[in-house]
């Protein structure tokens, strides 16, 4: 097959628990990162990318469905999708692409260590190296066949070994006419906080610059200065890595006619508002950074306050590459933004979160709505449902809720909300009022 001149390669660089605000170009004074930079100089920055249910596999799910967790089944860690879902791969493949994944999957149901991936949980893949989860960032175990046995062991670092294995494919696609879509999908910096010694040694005394919303009275303060000072050397190392994605591209002359993505599935609270870890609506949890570099349609130094989410992606990418949007995809194709023909992002962006695992009481169930300057969450079985002013209040500090000054826009968004929900037949507003009606009765 001759690659017409229309489609180019696809490189998704995606790594795990990586929020916006520990990248330089966000911001962030604590710590360089040239290469994400570079991406960022030379294409367009998202500053309002969301994960649409922050935790690892329901965002995974919804970034190769293009759906929402109420209608592709992953609802938390351990569920697999239900049967017969076509995903991003298959409709690639179909349009002509050899596709390529290497690194973490989670999408099966499995749990960590787990280095083996059913074909059945991961169709559409020509070639595969990895792992469902592993939580190991060093001597990470990973399959490449149809069956578990034998299982490999990468040999250190996994954010290193995985650029290398990468690095050599871009290199063995060279002067192949059939276009290529290659994911490699990295842990860190997801806990284990861990990196090769010259990046934990860069960081291990340095002060840093928190974010507003930590509370600097806290307990735990120190230890999360110290999660921090490793969840940058992670990150460090990382952005060495795609530097040397980005010379391999370069050294094969496919640079300029690769679409190349930088995201993560979901962000860390590390500490702000006294929380760690993810599944939280606040920023620190729900935002992702969001990178795209492709020089022939994106205007280099773009930053785009438009908002958009992780089951926008994939119609996004099928809309820059000109293929066909399924009809079961509900996302939007927002590569019109990317390209800089319009400021827009998506109308809104909705945030579903049901529990961490399959079988734990659904404590941490919300629901939320994003609008441009609003930010409404209400949850399940906890308190308070809070409204933020984005604008004015970035770091989320003023929940806004019971201001009667707000009672008109928390109306409208709690409607807007409700409505869209109905559209996604998302029925957390009915468990809330037959758990209402139930606690009105014990009164």
């Amino acid at each position: 097959m001759t690659k017409p001149v229309d489609k180019p390669n696809i490189l998704w660089i995606f790594s795990d628990q990586h929020r916006p605000h520990a990248i330089s170009c966000y911001g962030d004074k604590n710590i360089r990162t040239p290469n994400m930079d570079r991406l960022a100089e030379e294409g367009i920055r998202f500053n309002c990318a969301y994960s649409n249910t922050p935790i690892c596999s329901p965002f995974r799910a919804s970034l190769y469905t293009g759906k929402y967790i109420t209608s592709h089944g992953v609802v938390s860690l351990h569920v697999p999708p239900n049967p017969g879902q076509r995903m991003l791969a298959q409709e690639l493949q179909d349009y002509g692409y050899h596709t390529s994944h290497m690194g973490k999957w989670h999408i099966s149901g499995g749990a960590a260590p787990s280095h083996f991936v059913s074909p059945y949980f991961r169709p559409g893949w020509n070639d595969w190296l990895g792992f469902e989860c592993s939580n190991r960032p060093w001597e990470t175990m990973y399959s490449t066949g149809t069956a578990p046995t034998p299982h490999k062991t990468m040999k250190g670092f996994q954010t290193d070994v995985l650029t290398d294995f990468t690095v050599d494919w871009i290199h063995s696609r060279a002067g192949n006419p059939t276009p290529w879509f290659h994911v490699v999908s990295i842990e860190p910096p997801h806990p284990p906080h861990t990196a090769p010694e010259p990046y934990m040694e860069m960081f291990r005394d340095r002060e840093l610059t928190l974010r507003p919303n930590v509370p600097l009275d806290h307990p735990e303060l120190e230890q999360w200065k110290d999660y921090l000072r490793a969840y940058y050397a992670q990150i460090a190392n990382l952005d060495h890595n795609i530097g040397r994605m980005l010379n391999a591209l370069e050294e094969t002359g496919q640079l300029d006619n690769t679409i190349l993505f930088y995201f993560a599935d979901h962000g860390d609270m590390m500490g702000s508002h006294g929380k760690r870890g993810k599944t939280q609506p606040e920023v620190e949890s729900s935002q992702i950074p969001l990178l795209i570099r492709y020089p022939k349609q994106i205007p280099a130094g773009q930053v785009s306050d438009g908002l958009i989410s992780g089951v926008d992606l994939m119609p996004t990418l099928l809309g820059l590459i000109g293929a066909p949007i399924p009809s079961y995809v509900e996302g939007s194709d927002l590569s019109e933004t990317v390209r800089g023909l319009q400021a827009e992002g998506a109308k809104s962006v909705v945030l579903q979160f049901e529990k961490n695992f399959w079988a734990e009481d659904p404590v941490k169930t919300f629901r939320t709505l994003v609008e441009a300057e609003w930010f409404y969450t209400v949850y399940l079985l906890k308190g308070p449902t809070q409204l933020f002013h984005m604008k004015e209040d970035p770091y989320q500090m003023n929940n806004l809720i019971d201001d009667p000054a707000y009672a008109e826009v928390k109306a409208r968004m709690d409607a807007a909300l409700r409505e869209r929900l109905s559209e996604l037949g998302d029925d957390f507003f009915l468990r809330l009022q037959a758990l209402e009606a139930r606690e009105a009765e014990v009164r």
